[in-house]
C-alpha cells in the first residue's frame, strides 16, 4: 500500500506546461524566438492582456522582469517579500519636495501579488470626466467595460468579505464609521476563500487571493503562451514606424548567478506594454518615442495611516487584510478611508519612541488598529529613464492635495477616539507623537500643510502615458496604439487620463481584457493599428 502524500494541497502554479517557463536566471545562452504577440508585463494589465490574446488564437510570449516566486514560497519574512517581489526592494521613491515610498510589484503577477485584492469598477463620474476632458467618450464607457468587469468579477471570484475573515481592525471602523453615518462597507475582493491570514503584502499562503500568478498567467500558459521570466525588456525594436519586436536581458537578484543573457523576441502582429505606469513610459522613451506627453501628467493616490492603542484586542494578525473601507469622501473632499493590517515590523516602523518606550508599544500588538486614507490628488509628475536603466519618478504634493490629507487624518482620528482607542499615534511632524484626548484632535487638523511632514506611500499610480485622440497632449491613440507607431499597444494605467479615488486594480484588469479583445480582433482580421 502506498504512503500517504505529505503534501495533498496543490496550488495553480504548481503545475504548468512543461516548457512555458523560461527563466532568465538560468540561461545559459542568448535567446531569440518569434511570436504573434509579446506582451510586456505579467500584472494586472498585462496577464489578462496575454490570456485574451491566447484565448483569440494568437502565439503570446509573456516578458517579465521579475522572478516567479511560487506560493509554495511565501512566508512570514517581510524582509525577504521585499527583496524578492518588489522593485528596488521596496525603496524606490518619487522625487519632490518630499521623498515618497513607491512601491511596485517586480515578480510574475505584479502588484498583485503583494496587494490586497480590492476590486472597484471604474466610478462613472471618472469615465464622464474623461469622455468630457480628454475625448474617450467612445472608447471607454461603462457599456464597453461591463462585459470585461463582468468576466473579471466571475473568473477572479470578486465577493465581499466574508463576516467570518473580517476581523475586528475592519469590524470596528465598520461599526464605527456607520455610526456616523459615513458610507461604508466590506470590501469587494478577488477572494476564493480567505482564511483571514492577514499576509496578502507577504503573498497570500494559500492561493486564495486570485493573484495572477495564479490565475491568469497560469491559464494563459495552459492555452499555449510563453512567459520569459527575470527578462527585462530595454526596448521595442521598431522598423518604418512599426513596432516588431523587442530586446532585452535576463536579470536576477543573485549577482552570483546573474547571466545576462539577450534576449531578442520577434513579434509578427503587435507588442503590447503592460509594464506599469512607471517602467512603460520608460521603455517608450528608451526606444525612441517622441510623444509630447510621455512621460507627463503622473499621478498618484498618496496613502497614509493613523494607528490607534485600545484596551480591547484587535488582533491585525486575523482578518483580511484589507476588509473594510468608505468612499463617503471620495467626491466632496478627494479621500477614501480604509482599513489595513500591517505586520509587527512594519508596524515598528512607525509607532513613536525609542528603547524601552518603543518595546512597549510594540508589546501591545495585539491592541493596535491601523484605518489610513488614499487621497486623490490632483498634483501631477514626471517619469524619465533613469542611468543603469530605472526610473527617475517627480511629483510634489499641491496645498488642495495637503488640505484633503490634514482631513483625512482628522476624520480617522475622530474614528479611532469613537471607537474607544487610549491613545493615538498620528505619525505627523509637528503634532505631538501621542494624543491621548478627542481634545487633542484639533492638533491634527490645524496642523501642517507641508507634505514632508507626513508619512505617504505610493501604490496606485496614473497616466504617465495618457490616452487621447490628439497626439499634441496624449501618448497613446483611441485604438491603444501609441501615437505615431502602428502595432505598438499600451493597455495599462499609464494611460489612464486621471487617478480615480478608488483602488484601480479592476479598472486596470477591464480596460487591458477591452484594449486587447480589440487588438485581437484586427490582428485577425489582417489589420494594423
Amino acid at each position: 500500500m502506498s504512503s500517504p502524500s505529505l503534501d495533498p494541497i496543490r496550488f495553480p502554479d504548481d503545475d504548468l506546461p512543461e516548457g512555458a517557463v523560461v527563466d532568465g536566471e538560468r540561461l545559459t545562452r542568448d535567446v531569440k524566438d518569434v511570436f504573434d504577440f509579446i506582451v510586456v508585463g505579467s500584472g494586472a494589465a498585462g496577464a489578462v492582456a496575454a490570456h485574451t490574446l491566447v484565448s483569440a488564437g494568437h502565439s503570446v510570449a509573456i516578458v517579465e522582469e521579475g522572478p516567479w516566486v511560487k506560493t509554495r514560497e511565501f512566508g512570514e519574512d517581510v524582509h525577504g517579500a521585499l527583496r524578492r517581489m518588489l522593485r528596488d526592494s521596496a525603496m524606490q521613491a518619487i522625487e519632490g519636495r518630499s521623498f515618497l515610498p513607491l512601491l511596485q510589484g517586480r515578480c510574475v503577477g505584479g502588484s498583485t501579488v503583494i496587494n490586497s485584492a480590492i476590486a472597484w469598477r471604474t466610478p462613472e463620474d471618472v469615465l464622464d470626466d474623461w469622455a468630457a476632458r480628454f475625448g474617450l467618450g467612445k472608447t471607454l464607457t461603462m457599456r464597453e467595460l461591463e462585459p470585461h468587469f463582468a468576466t473579471l468579477e466571475r473568473d477572479l471570484h470578486v465577493q465581499a468579505v466574508e463576516l467570518d475573515v473580517l476581523g475586528n481592525n475592519n469590524g470596528l471602523f465598520l461599526q464605527h464609521a456607520r455610526t456616523r453615518n459615513y458610507q461604508a462597507g466590506r470590501m469587494h475582493r478577488y477572494d476564493n476563500g480567505c482564511r483571514g491570514s492577514a499576509r496578502c503584502f507577504n503573498g497570500c499562503p494559500t492561493a486564495a487571493k486570485r493573484g495572477m500568478s495564479v490565475t491568469y498567467v497560469p491559464a494563459a500558459l495552459k492555452r499555449g503562451a510563453r512567459i520569459f521570466t527575470s527578462c527585462r525588456v530595454d526596448e521595442v525594436l521598431c522598423r518604418f514606424g512599426r513596432a516588431v519586436g523587442i530586446q532585452g536581458r535576463s536579470t536576477s537578484s543573485d549577482p552570483w548567478r546573474a547571466t545576462n543573457r539577450r534576449i531578442t523576441l520577434t513579434a509578427r502582429k503587435g507588442v503590447v506594454l503592460a509594464a506599469s505606469t512607471v517602467q512603460t513610459p520608460v521603455i517608450l522613451q528608451r526606444s525612441g518615442v517622441r510623444a509630447m506627453a510621455l512621460g507627463e501628467h503622473f499621478q498618484i493616490h498618496p496613502g497614509l495611516g493613523l494607528a490607534g492603542r485600545f484596551d480591547t484586542p484587535i488582533r491585525m494578525e486575523f482578518g483580511a487584510t484589507q476588509g473594510a473601507e468608505s468612499i463617503h469622501f471620495r467626491r466632496s473632499h478627494r479621500f477614501k478611508l480604509e482599513t489595513i493590517a500591517l505586520p509587527p515590523e512594519l508596524v515598528a516602523a512607525r509607532l513613536p519612541g525609542a528603547g524601552a518606550e518603543l518595546t512597549n508599544r510594540l508589546a501591545d500588538y495585539g491592541n493596535i488598529a491601523i484605518w489610513a486614507a488614499q487621497v486623490r490628488s490632483q498634483a501631477q509628475g514626471t517619469v524619465r529613464p533613469a542611468w543603469g536603466g530605472g526610473a527617475r519618478v517627480r511629483l510634489t504634493l499641491t496645498d488642495a492635495d495637503m488640505v484633503a490629507t490634514r482631513t483625512a487624518c482628522t476624520t480617522i482620528a475622530e474614528l479611532l477616539f469613537d471607537a474607544g482607542a487610549r491613545e493615538i499615534w498620528p505619525g505627523i511632524h509637528g503634532v505631538p507623537s501621542v494624543l491621548t484626548s478627542r481634545a487633542d484632535i484639533k492638533l491634527i487638523a490645524e496642523g501642517p500643510l507641508d507634505p514632508r511632514a507626513y508619512s505617504f506611500i505610493a501604490t496606485h499610480l496614473f497616466g504617465a502615458a495618457r490616452m487621447g485622440p490628439d497626439p499634441r497632449s496624449s501618448a497613446v491613440g483611441l485604438n491603444f496604439a501609441v501615437h505615431g507607431t502602428e502595432r505598438l499597444y499600451v493597455v495599462d494605467s499609464s494611460l489612464f487620463p486621471t487617478n480615480l479615488g478608488v483602488n484601480p486594480q479592476h479598472s486596470i484588469m477591464a480596460i487591458a481584457r477591452l484594449a486587447a479583445s480589440r487588438i485581437a480582433e484586427r490582428a485577425s482580421a489582417g489589420m494594423a493599428a
